[in-house]
């Protein structure tokens, strides 16, 4: 080396620092969490109810749990409407504070084998998200076929 140019180790510890400088300047609302968007606790769910009031109020969490809790969302209506109380009742836990996983929140909901229920709650709830987004893209390619057909016949 002539004293001017950079060894490729140095390189990729430059690169590597400035990609971590990066992602702590980035504001968590921008930031992805398995795949999703972090969700602000202003987020509208509906019927002037917000991420905030769902996690804050028991009584929202309650609503819930009997079945009485209205919103706008269609795809938090089904994902509820898909779990049993059980379910629900580790999905709720593992929205509080203090609680950082599946596994904490099955122990939070009284689980009598808090690993393997917190596992299949986590893995139930991304089944069914994935089969809403398959079913949501199907629906939109068949409305962009329809209305491809209607252009062509008009």
């Amino acid at each position: 080396m002539d004293g001017r140019a950079l060894d490729i180790t140095a390189v990729q510890s430059i690169r590597a620092e400035a990609q971590e400088i990066h992602r702590q300047l980035t504001p968590i609302w921008r930031r992805r969490a398995n795949r999703s968007r972090v969700l602000l606790l202003d987020t509208p769910l509906g019927n002037d109810v917000t991420l905030h009031d769902l996690i804050a109020e028991s009584s929202v969490a309650e609503a819930i749990m009997d079945g009485t809790f209205e919103t706008d969302n269609p795809r938090l209506i089904s994902l509820l409407q898909a779990l049993d109380s059980k379910d629900k009742a580790v999905v709720l836990a593992w929205t509080h504070r203090g609680v950082a996983t599946w596994v904490d929140a099955a122990a939070v909901a009284g689980a009598n084998h808090p690993q393997a229920t917190g596992e299949r709650v986590r893995r139930k709830i991304r089944r069914l998200v994935a089969e809403q987004d398959r079913r949501h893209a199907a629906r939109t390619a068949t409305k962009r076929c329809l209305a491809d057909r209607e252009e062509r016949q008009a």
